[in-house]
């Protein structure tokens, strides 16, 4: 993040921080212990061990990916006439891959109850089949609608995230402000109270909820971001403070102005 980055000095607990280098010891000692395995000629020892690595590491990799990736300066595009900011590609890897293994996990799990047999047996089957079908649910929804993105046009903004695309007006934005959840930063644009919630969900609400969306605010996670989260709130609180500019965003000229990070105070109203 850049030097004024007010999320500065925040990050994830101690008790995060050691889990987090168990995991990825623990998946070191598994890939060793899974060559091993194969040197030896104990192929089931190899694809168990094999398999608990690629977990491990797939899970190591999704928290790094969301509190500690370098941020790089991603530029942002002129789409539909709008200054557009991407969701990173990595952060659909690393959740999505962590989602399909959990799937495939309970899955052949499920598959192993189901065929020792017995009550207990089915039940915990069934258990596991839901698991799997949650978690490919969430796999569905994070793909479905394409890559994520933050659009910001003369009349207002448009995020579009994972099974969601929320509106919002310029005129009914009352503040942006920064926040953090378990340490991950948070843009919130708060709307006035009479303004029109208007958000559209591509999946049935009782299937995916609403849990997390923090509405009627619109909330970028900058976890999900190709960007600098700093750099996109700038952005945001310039354009919000100084409705002259507004009109820019149509053009080159906003690319410009976040290129060369020419973002100004509030304007007196």
């Amino acid at each position: 993040m850049t030097e004024d980055s007010p999320w500065e000095g925040m990050g994830p607990g101690t008790g995060f921080k050691v889990s987090l280098v168990s995991m990825i010891l623990l998946t070191g000692v598994s890939a060793a212990t899974a060559v091993g395995s194969a040197v030896d000629g104990d192929p089931l020892g190899a694809v168990g061990f094999g398999a608990a690595a690629v977990f491990l590491g797939q899970l190591s990799g999704l928290c790094a990916h969301l509190w500690w990736r370098p941020r790089r300066a991603v530029a942002p595009r002129l789409v539909h006439n709008g200054l557009t900011f991407r969701y990173s590609g990595w952060s659909y890897y690393w959740m999505g891959g962590f989602a399909v293994l959990m799937a495939l996990a309970l899955l052949l799990g499920g598959l192993a109850f189901l065929a020792a047999g017995g009550t207990t047996g089915l039940v915990v089957a069934l258990v596991a089949f839901s698991g799997a079908f949650l978690f490919g649910w969430v796999v569905v929804r994070l793909l479905y609608g394409g890559r994520g993105r933050l659009r910001l046009t003369p009349a207002g903004l448009e995020h579009h995230g994972p099974g969601f695309t929320h509106r919002l007006a310029w005129e009914h934005v009352v503040d942006v402000r920064h926040a953090a959840e378990r340490g991950s930063p948070l843009i919130i644009v708060h709307p006035m109270v009479t303004g029109a919630v208007d958000v559209t969900f591509t999946w049935p609400t009782r299937l995916g909820g609403r849990g997390g969306f923090m509405l009627p605010s619109m909330v970028i996670r900058g976890g999900w971001l190709a960007d600098d989260p700093v750099v996109v709130l700038r952005t945001l609180q310039h354009y919000h403070g100084h409705p002259e500019h507004r009109g820019e965003l149509a053009s080159g000229a906003a690319l410009q102005r976040v290129g060369q990070r020419r973002f100004g105070l509030r304007s007196p109203r």
